[in-house]
Formats: structure tokens, sequence, C-alpha cells
């Protein structure tokens, strides 16, 4: 049960052409609320979109989509055994395949370090150059990787780093908060659960 002095996010104002909106949870970047709160019911487990050709169900109408490209074939027609994603060509669905596998065909020539995908593996590599391409257009600081940077923008609004907007219960690092959104159901979501309330904030891009 919520409590009624219970801290929660700051309510939204409209977004502006130099806003982005982002998920706590994950970090993925969305322009308009809607995507994201449709977004927030992979977290919290829902599972309401169900395909008509084979009854397979999935978390989100886009991951639904997705999957139905397979029944049609078209411009995609090789789909992921694991989330139904699909793809123009096999290698590019080899490659995202390795997400689900474990495979780590891609290794670091500084320290050995292995990674599914060779973005990753980019990412990484600049642990060994000093590069810091991402920087806060707020104070300037710059970073060598996208996730330290979300987690740095969060800094200047104040807010509490990982705060679940189902149950308002603190966690202390993003991967306790995943496992611990794993573990509401559907039923847990209050009936009010609006954009505003959504796990997300604002930062200036």
């Amino acid at each position: 049960m919520r409590k009624e002095n219970s801290p929660c996010p700051p309510s939204l104002s409209p977004l502006g052409s130099d806003m982005a909106i982002f998920c706590l949870l994950c970090g993925k970047r969305f322009q308009a609320q809607p995507a994201l709160q449709q977004h927030m019911e992979v977290h919290a487990g829902v599972r309401s979109y169900i395909c008509s050709e084979c009854n397979r169900t999935f978390p989100s109408h886009t991951a639904l989509k997705r999957h139905l490209r397979s029944h049609t074939a078209g411009d995609h027609p090789y789909e992921c055994e694991f989330c139904g994603s699909c793809f123009r060509d096999e290698n590019t669905l080899k490659g995202h395949k390795r997400i689900h596998t474990g495979e780590k065909p891609y290794e670091c020539n500084g320290c050995g370090k292995r990674f599914s995908l060779k973005h990753q593996l980019e990412t990484h590599y600049r642990v060994h150059t000093g590069e810091k391409p991402f920087e806060c257009k707020l104070c300037h600081q710059r970073s060598r990787d996208y996730s330290a940077m979300i987690k740095h923008l969060r800094t200047h609004n104040g807010a509490s780093p990982y705060q679940c907007t189902i149950c308002l219960e603190y966690c202390p690092s993003l991967s306790a908060m995943q496992k611990h959104m794993k573990g509401h159901r559907p039923e847990d979501i209050p009936p009010d659960w609006r954009i505003e309330k959504t796990y997300l904030y604002l930062c200036y891009v």
C-alpha cells in the first residue's frame, strides 16, 4: 500500500525538442511518454499481447509486432526463438542471439576480456585508451560509457537513485532494482499507474 507522504518521482512537463526520456531500470531511451509507459510493462512482467497466429504472448505491442513479421515474412523473415524479435538477414539474427546464449566471440586485445557484441568491446576498449566521448550538457563531466553517464545525470535532479515506483522500495544498485522488479506481478501495479509514476528521468540532449 502506498503511503501518503512517500516520495514520488516528479510530474513531467511536456517534452521540448532538447529533451529525452530514459527508463531508469535499463537506460533505454524514448522520444515520447506513451512509448516509455508501454515499455515499463516489460519490467512489470505484463504479457497481455497474444499472437492470433500461434497464441504466443508478448509483454508489449511492439514485441508482438516484431513477432508477427515472422508469419508474414516480408522484410524481416528471421525470428529469434528466444524473444520473438525479427531481422532482415541471418547474420544479424546470429549476432542478436548471442545476448541470449552467452556466446562471446569478441576479445579485447588489451586484456583478453570477451564480449557478445562488437559495440560492447568498443565501449570496453575505452578503458585502455582513456577516451570519454559522453559529456553531460549540464556540468560538462565526461564518461567513457553510456550507462555511467545515465547514472551521473540523475545527480542533477536530486532524485534518489533506485526507487521502485510500484511499491516505493529503495534498492542500492541497478542490478538490485532489476531483480526487485522481476518479483512484481501484474496485479501489483496500482490502478492509477500513469506516466508520472513510471521509473524514468529526463535529461538534456
